[in-house]
């Protein structure tokens, strides 16, 4: 592969920011979309948060065994080819004219999904080189909570005043150009494996791999623990900081602002200070929950307060941890990251069902608290764990 010159790689790595960000878009479109799909597919609320279930489910099921099917392919193939299935999935679901079909079109994207994030992280590394790997995942990772920031808002506002269908058009054009840039500013990228059978060989020693378990332990339980409050994070915000309303959507604002800003200054020490970062997302996450506990429903301006630092933990949460899986292995990066994300979304999931199952029984704080005994946990595993210190690879 060619050298490319600094203007090139800054361009590939936000073309790659791009489709970071219409990933997360489109992936949670129900959320942001829900009582317009409910009623343009005449289905329920119920039924059209399934979309965003099923979604995780098959990301989970599907990335592996797909990454290992995938795993001599050129990286910047399978980037395009994933970007433009997330494409072509949203063109589909625009035209669909049942629930069935919009199933269809969310399978889609789910599947082309996991193996985007699988090899998207490594191929940031690899163009700008394993000493400035971490800053390479927060540039591209940035799309991410961009996505979170102005994504979901932004897909709101177009559905209420364009209709659901044609801002699912958009997002796909959105796609469809970032694919473009992608390949316009990416060089060829072989991939690491090259043998058939390797993959599978590849994966075994991945999942044996110790430092690896680690990261992904970590993984589980700082996703489960933020997930469990922050999938309810708007009844955190009227329970605790007494909001409601447009008041709840400035505060949101702010979150999403605040984690931005806690991504741009975690990128910036992440390589020098790793183990630093992963005690800074950890600790956070158990010290804002523990704050809100603490100060309880009295204190409507300290607790408002605690829910936007929340954000600087939780921006950070995707790159550190993506990056300790690059650090961990000098090899084998994709497949890391595979198991990684299968980490994520058991976390994501459980987080959210825990966290429902709290929110019914009336018990809100034993939400927050389940997320800070996670964050305290994992605290003293990323304490314990090499792949937090330096390269171990």
């Amino acid at each position: 592969m060619r050298v490319a010159t600094s203007s090139r790689t800054g361009m590939a790595l936000v073309a790659l920011s791009t489709a970071c960000f219409i990933s997360v878009t489109s992936e949670n479109l129900p959320v942001a979309l829900l009582p317009q799909l409910a009623a343009g597919l005449k289905a329920s609320d119920s039924a059209i948060g399934l979309l965003m279930t099923g979604y995780a489910v098959v990301v989970a099921i599907t990335v592996m065994p797909l990454v290992v099917l995938t795993a001599r392919w050129d990286r910047r193939t399978t980037a395009l080819i994933t970007v433009v299935a997330i494409a072509l999935s949203n063109l589909l679901l625009a035209l669909a004219p049942s629930y069935g079909v919009a199933v269809a079109a969310r399978l889609v994207s789910a599947v082309s999904h996991g193996v985007f994030w699988s090899v998207v992280a490594p191929m940031a590394a690899r163009l700008l080189g394993p000493d400035r790997a971490g800053r390479a995942t927060a540039v591209v990772f940035a799309g991410n909570s961009l996505a979170l920031l102005f994504g979901l808002p932004l897909s709101s506002w177009l559905g209420a005043t364009l209709g659901w269908r044609p801002t699912v058009v958009v997002l796909a054009v959105i796609a469809l150009l970032s694919a473009v840039a992608i390949r316009a500013t990416v060089e060829p990228m072989p991939a690491e494996h090259a043998t058939p059978g390797q993959g599978l060989s590849a994966l075994r020693q991945v999942l044996a791999d110790r430092s690896l378990a680690a990261v992904n332990l970590t993984t589980v339980l700082v996703v489960l623990g933020h997930f469990t409050a922050y999938t309810y994070i708007t009844a955190i915000i009227a329970d605790y900081a007494h909001l409601t309303g447009p008041a709840t959507a400035a505060l949101l604002f702010a979150y999403g602002a605040a984690g931005l800003l806690g991504l741009v200054l975690i990128g910036r020490t992440l390589d020098s200070h790793p183990r630093a970062t992963g005690l800074f997302v950890a600790g956070g996450l158990a010290l804002c929950m523990l704050a809100l506990l603490t100060l309880g429903p009295g204190s409507g301006l300290l607790s408002s307060a605690v829910v936007v630092l929340w954000a600087a933990p939780a921006g950070a949460i995707g790159v550190v941890l993506q990056a300790a899986v690059l650090r961990a292995t000098a090899t084998r990066q994709d497949l890391a990251s595979s198991v990684y994300i299968v980490a994520f979304q058991v976390g994501i999931a459980a987080g959210a069902g825990l966290g429902g199952f709290f929110l019914a029984q009336g018990a809100l704080p034993l939400a927050v608290g389940t997320a800070a005994v996670c964050g305290l946990i994992a605290l003293l595993v990323v304490r314990r764990s090499a792949a937090f210190a330096a390269a171990v690879h």
